[in-house]
């Protein structure tokens, strides 16, 4: 989870930073910096983890609710209209580079299925 979120935290500020060179140390650094944070939250603030836990499922909800509603409502107000349903089961695009559409689906899978499995 360390791993995943510090590769997240560098992603972002280079999205929002033209000129950033990504470097691997950098990853690692945050790494670091997250795994104590998270270290230091359950060794001496255990009482909070509640509280933390059901922020979490919150925004956890909150997101859920938000992204079907824009993607239920941008198509209708930018006119462009809604996918066609062969474009979203049929159609297959694979762009990543790799020769085996079943291993680009399964492993495209396993970001959602990790994110809803887990807890």
């Amino acid at each position: 989870m360390s791993s995943i979120l510090a590769n997240q935290v560098i992603s972002m500020y280079g999205l929002f930073h033209a000129d950033y060179v990504w470097k691997q140390w950098h990853v690692f650094i945050v790494y670091i910096m997250i795994t104590w944070m998270c270290s230091l939250t359950i060794m001496f603030a255990h009482r909070a983890l509640p509280s933390i836990s059901n922020l979490g499922l919150f925004f956890s909800i909150s997101g859920v609710v938000i992204t079907i509603l824009v993607c239920a409502i941008m198509p209708w107000k930018s006119g462009q209209g809604y996918a066609s349903s062969n474009f979203v089961w049929k159609d297959w695009n694979n762009q990543t580079g790799w020769s085996s559409n079943g291993f680009v689906f399964c492993a495209g899978m396993l970001n959602g299925a990790f994110a809803v499995g887990t807890p």
